[in-house]
């Protein structure tokens, strides 16, 4: 092989090597770009959003602003932690409708559905939830107020909103207050986690205020979604608490009677009855087959019957158990002692625990709020007059009032069985029924 053809080959192979590599580089920088991610370099972002500046400032007066805009200290995301846009997480109050938000980056635009209105005050709250793209959210609500007008006016309403029917907070219930019968202009507010709300800035005058256990995040009263409301008037501050449950036009009608035992019913409707006026046994009719009654004597919510029986329940083995003189008895009355005192004493170690916790912890500890009704029922126990014998009843509840104050009349059938005969009182009775005679005298 002459040089020159040595040279020729030895060019053709660094060609080919330079083409490969940059077909792989190609390849690596096309891998890069498709990846999800903030681009890398730089230390990890773990810190959420800050909010720079919000225009028009709070405080401010006789505002001629169209909008009102967030200034961020990074990009934050289209898509927040909760709920399908950002709109869920910006509350411009009072409001006409769902104010508009525009994204842009480091900026989040807010305009009313109309225009801001002349001589008004308005409030708004970023809620937690704003992430960045690194997905690091605000974990901490702001408000901001200015005002259209020369003055911002300093009434106040708060409260908790609970679930009637638990009596648990309602965290992130919708609050809104009107004026009158004007339903197109409204405040409104978030709860928070705890199920307490606040609308400030309200001008004296008397509202109505309601609150939504909304569901679905979509800032409107579904169906069968819970609420509740109640009118306050406004001066200087107010308190309502709500309790929300949800309101029909139906009336409540029973659905189930279990016979407990021959004396007890547990009674079911299919919702809950109202506190007042409350169910008196005198609504309920137990007929038997010959169209005779049988009186209901007391009416006691079911969660408290239980409740008691239980209490009843634990006291009767107690005294068994301290009745019992046999040596197994006094083992298990020692141990269950025993048991009792490791219990005391892990319970007041805990308790020492989290005193010193609590002396460590310098965030201050908010209790939640104390419901001040009782909960909404809808079982309940029957006890009768005379005891039930085998066989088919009807039930009568008449003029039972429901949550939603509507009254309504319905019947319901049920079958008191026979006793199972247990088998060995049945080989006790079947032995003395075939016990023989004895040999028979000579």
């Amino acid at each position: 092989m002459t040089a020159a053809r040595r040279r020729a080959g030895a060019l053709k192979f660094a060609a080919a090597n330079v083409a490969a590599c940059a077909v792989a580089c190609a390849v690596a920088c096309a891998a890069g770009c498709a990846s999800p991610g903030a681009p890398p370099g730089g230390p990890p972002d773990h810190e959420p959003p800050v909010i720079l500046a919000v225009n028009p400032d709070s405080g401010a007066i006789n505002v001629k602003a169209k909008d009102v805009t967030v200034r961020f200290n990074e990009v934050v995301s289209e898509r927040p932690r909760a709920g399908n846009d950002l709109g869920a997480l910006v509350v411009l109050s009072p409001s006409d409708g769902p104010a508009r938000v525009d994204w842009g980056r480091t900026t989040l635009t807010v305009r009313p559905r109309k225009a801001f209105r002349p001589n008004t005050a308005y409030a708004l709250t970023i809620l937690p939830g704003i992430v960045d793209l690194s997905g690091n959210a605000i974990a901490k609500s702001r408000t901001s107020v200015f005002s259209t007008g020369t003055a911002i006016p300093r009434g106040v309403a708060r409260g908790a909103v609970f679930d009637w029917l638990t009596l648990k907070p309602a965290a992130g219930a919708l609050i809104d207050a009107r004026v009158g019968d004007d339903t197109t202009f409204t405040w409104i507010a978030r709860a928070d986690s705890m199920g307490r709300y606040m609308l400030p800035f309200l001008p004296g005058g008397s509202y109505t205020i309601r609150a939504v256990i909304d569901a679905n995040r979509n800032g409107r009263v579904e169906p069968l979604e819970m609420w509740d409301s109640a009118t306050v008037a406004i001066s200087d501050s107010a308190r309502a608490d709500l309790y929300a449950f949800t309101h029909d036009t139906l009336g409540a009608r029973i659905v189930r009677a279990d016979v407990k035992d021959s004396l007890t019913l547990r009674l079911t409707f299919d919702r809950p009855l109202a506190l007042v006026p409350q169910l008196n046994p005198g609504q309920i009719e137990v007929h038997r087959a010959d169209s005779s009654v049988v009186r209901v004597v007391r009416l006691a919510p079911a969660a408290a019957f239980d409740s008691l029986a239980r209490v009843r329940d634990a006291a009767a083995r107690d005294s068994a158990q301290k009745a019992d003189t046999s040596v197994a008895a006094k083992r298990a009355r020692a141990r269950a002692d025993s048991l009792r005192v490791l219990a005391t004493r892990d319970s007041i170690e805990n308790a020492r625990v989290e005193a010193r916790r609590a002396a460590r912890d310098t965030v201050p500890r908010v209790a939640p709020p104390v419901p001040t009704r009782a909960a909404l029922v809808s079982e309940f126990i029957a006890v009768l007059e005379q005891p039930l014998a085998p066989g088919t009843y009807r039930l009568t509840a008449r003029q039972v009032v429901s949550a939603s104050l509507k009254t309504a009349t319905s019947q319901q059938t049920f079958t008191r069985a026979k006793p199972v005969e247990k088998k060995s009182d049945a080989l006790i009775k079947g032995g003395a029924e075939k016990k023989p005679a004895g040999p028979a005298r000579p």
